[in-house]
């Protein structure tokens, strides 16, 4: 097996004990900018956005074990040159952003914000970027305060929305692989979780400076988040996708199919 992570933000906790050299991992390890479903082989254990989980539905599990689950602040973001409330319609930007980011701005745009989107812009030249009065950002950018206009916190509004956290990551595990093949994958993500929690400052700290971020606009995401999926996150996960998924490029997804939880888990 080959585990892969993809590399934001919200993911620090279990990409920087890696990095820092925290932790030798005990299986193929590949850390990745960018990831999507359709990368997936059967070889392959990724933690990356829950979007994806729509597009490798066919070939994947979800499993509990780790994810990375929003509390009431997120890093997703949306930026408007005029409060919200003013805005009836127009085009919406998803500027550098995952598939959860644009599965979170199609799920709260019109029925918390009241906004009417008109088309989805993500490529850089294309000309209605530029007419966009909704951006949407992800990871660091969305942390930051909007240098002009007002900014929203998508998971937030979500959580506000639907009673319900934003899962924005998940771990796929291949369809039919058993707990014992995926083992040394398993015991790598916790002991990055592990490492992380013991050293929760100090890696505090490093993203906040690598991003030049404000200290205390990290760490109310990085401490509320986490970083497994609980029961009630599996309603969370489908009620996102079902809603978000709508009118996306992602194929339909009716449910999520679920590796069975470790018997010997402790619970909670």
């Amino acid at each position: 097996m080959r585990l892969l992570l993809h590399d934001t933000l919200v993911t620090a906790p279990f990409t920087h004990p890696l990095a820092a050299g925290w932790i030798e991992p005990g299986v193929p390890l590949e850390v990745r900018a960018e990831l999507r479903g359709g990368d997936l082989s059967a070889e392959h254990v990724a933690l990356l956005p829950a979007a994806e989980v729509a597009a490798a539905q066919a070939t994947h599990r979800v499993a509990p074990d780790a994810a990375v689950v929003a509390g009431v602040a997120g890093a997703v973001a949306m930026r408007t040159p005029a409060r919200p409330d003013e805005i009836e319609r127009g085009p919406v930007r998803l500027w550098r952003t995952s598939g959860t980011a644009e599965l979170l701005a199609r799920a709260t745009l019109r029925p918390f914000y009241g906004i009417e989107p008109t088309g989805w812009v993500s490529g850089e030249d294309d000309p209605a970027a530029a007419s966009a009065q909704v951006v949407v950002v992800e990871g660091a950018e969305a942390l930051r305060p909007p240098e002009v206009g007002f900014g929203e916190d998508l998971c937030r509004a979500w959580f506000i929305l639907t009673g319900v956290p934003a899962v924005g990551h998940v771990l796929l595990v291949p369809d039919g692989a058993d707990r014992d093949v995926l083992g040394p994958a398993l015991a790598t993500l916790d002991a990055l979780r592990v490492a992380a929690h013991e050293r929760r400052r100090e890696l505090r700290q490093a993203v906040a400076t690598a991003h030049d971020l404000p200290f205390e606009r990290l760490v109310p995401v990085l401490a509320d988040q986490r970083l497994v999926l609980e029961e009630g996150d599996r309603r969370a996960l489908l009620m996102l996708l079902q809603r978000g998924l709508r009118g996306s490029t992602y194929p339909p997804l009716e449910e999520v199919r679920f590796l069975d939880p470790d018997p010997d888990a402790p619970a909670g």
